[in-house]
């Protein structure tokens, strides 16, 4: 099985930091995995998170509520060559 597939999502944000607090919060109500960043995709935190993409409303609106802005969300594009920006909250 892939790490990332067409079901997942991943999320970015710009500090360690905030991707600690996010992982701890989100699966609490959530199936994530705290991940390196794959190489096609840049961050100063070098770790992102994936959830599937049909979570994607609630975690969005969980992270909102949180105060974890700036983050963005990437999904694999379709020739699994890198991944496109799905989103961007700040």
């Amino acid at each position: 099985m892939k790490m990332i597939d067409d079901q997942h999502l991943l999320v970015i944000f710009n500090s360690v930091h905030r991707v600690m607090l996010a992982e701890i919060r989100l699966k609490e109500k959530f199936d994530i995995l705290l991940i390196p960043v794959p190489r096609a995709l840049s961050t100063d935190c070098g770790m992102v998170i994936r959830f599937d993409r049909n979570d994607r409303e609630a975690v969005v609106l969980l992270l909102t509520q949180l105060g974890l802005k700036p983050f963005s969300l990437y999904e694999q594009d379709p020739e699994g060559e890198g991944f496109v920006c799905v989103g961007e909250f700040s």
